[in-house]
């Protein structure tokens, strides 16, 4: 099999979250950050038939990507990469050396919040909390309206961006996140977010949910 674009850009997107990988027989692909604040679940094309550990995620996508599109055919412990002039030979790692995520499902239950984010505004919201060194993203309702914030959150003198998100009918309510756990594949997301507890963005356009921790104090 041949790895799509959309699918090394899932990969790549992986190696941001966590350095290796398991891959798994099936469409379902997963990873889980070291800190378990991030958790994020992909429908892909089956990439193996078998249990995969890849201990260095850029390493591995690297050799695709140098390869010229190499067809991949996996065995118990190793990928033959071949592109027609080279054949490169890539052992898997014992599971046990990646951090991988747990094997129930995580399900957010009674969300107290939802709402509809366009990749617009999420992309200049992190890229703006980055450009200014801004630790905290919040999502915060007031007197009607949804609002989402860069900022630091213990300094009221802090820079900060703030963008109008749209009406919000329920309790006043503020929901923050680490702004370097935003790592999103750009695209539109459907947000929930159990407050104390955990947010899930759900791609618009794409196979992709991400399960994000909120700070807690």
């Amino acid at each position: 099999m041949k790895l799509s674009d959309s699918a090394l850009a899932v990969l790549k997107n992986f190696s941001n979250i966590n350095s290796g990988v398991v891959l798994k027989p099936g469409k379902v692909q997963k990873t889980i950050s070291p800190e378990k604040s991030i958790l994020v679940e992909a429908e892909l094309d089956d990439i193996t038939s078998h249990e995969f550990g890849i201990y260095d995620l850029n390493q591995f996508l690297g050799n695709v990507t140098t390869l010229n599109d190499p067809e991949l055919t996996f065995d118990d412990n190793v990928v033959h990469m071949d592109d027609g002039t080279m054949n490169l030979r890539y052992f898997a790692c014992p599971p046990e050396l990646v951090i991988t995520p747990p094997s129930k499902d995580l399900i957010l239950k009674h969300p107290e919040v939802s709402f509809d984010l366009p990749n617009s505004i999420l992309t200049k919201l992190v890229r703006l909390g980055g450009m200014n060194s801004l630790p905290n993203l919040s999502f915060i309702g007031e007197e009607n309206e949804l609002y989402g914030v860069v900022h630091e959150k213990n300094n009221d003198t802090s820079n900060s961006a703030r963008t109008h998100l749209g009406k919000w009918k329920g309790e006043d309510f503020t929901a923050t996140f680490v702004t370097d756990n935003l790592k999103l594949i750009p695209d539109d997301y459907h947000v929930e977010i159990k407050l104390g507890a955990f947010a899930k963005f759900v791609a618009v356009n794409k196979k992709l949910v991400y399960h994000i921790a909120l700070m807690t104090k």
